[in-house]
């Protein structure tokens, strides 16, 4: 039989147990908010001409739709066209590592979004429709290596979308460092 004070540790650790649970309730949940605020984009601001965003002037560079029929003999299942996006960057300070985490997107005013290709099949793109040309770097290659202050630097990604979506996507830029704020731009085709 358990002595007087045993069974009095007992009930104690029985009554803390409902505040423990709740602590570390309250310390997971805290720890998930930071990590929501760190990885999604929860603020998008319209890019401005001039505005400097992440150290740097952005601007998109060119756009090109492949698979329409016009320009290459590549083709893609129903609607779907490949939109490869390039964009510049003139670096206005010294950028460091306030790059990494670098996230390039296309959303539609639905909030559908849609993720460049991975830089393997990009690059494998790239030799095919140019075999004499060197691949641009995407977003996350051009992170690692970011430009010198006054410097500038080419980002291309390619995206693979719907036809009908084109004309109502727009370019979203984001960083680790810049999260939850990001920058959007109108994507027109060139």
């Amino acid at each position: 039989m358990a002595s007087r004070r045993e069974r009095r540790l007992w009930l104690v650790s029985m009554a803390s147990l409902p505040l423990l649970l709740a602590g570390n309730f309250a310390v997971d949940a805290w720890r998930n908010a930071k990590e929501y605020v760190r990885r999604n984009e929860l603020q998008v601001h319209s890019s401005i001409s001039g505005q400097a965003y992440a150290g740097a002037l952005w601007s998109i560079s060119q756009t090109r739709l492949i698979g329409d029929g016009r320009n290459t003999k590549i083709t893609f299942p129903g609607q779907m066209r490949l939109l490869i996006l390039q964009m510049t960057a003139q670096a206005e300070e010294e950028i460091g590592s306030s790059w990494s985490e670098c996230q390039l997107t296309l959303t539609d005013p639905s909030g559908r979004r849609w993720l460049p290709l991975n830089f393997l099949l990009s690059d494998s793109i790239s030799r095919d429709l140019d075999p004499q040309a060197t691949p641009a770097d995407g977003c996350d290659a051009a992170s690692r290596k970011p430009p010198a202050k006054g410097a500038g630097t080419l980002i291309e990604e390619k995206f693979v979308v719907p036809a009908d979506v084109i004309p109502l996507l727009s370019v979203r830029l984001s960083f680790a460092s810049t999260r939850p704020n990001a920058i959007a731009f109108p994507l027109r085709l060139h």
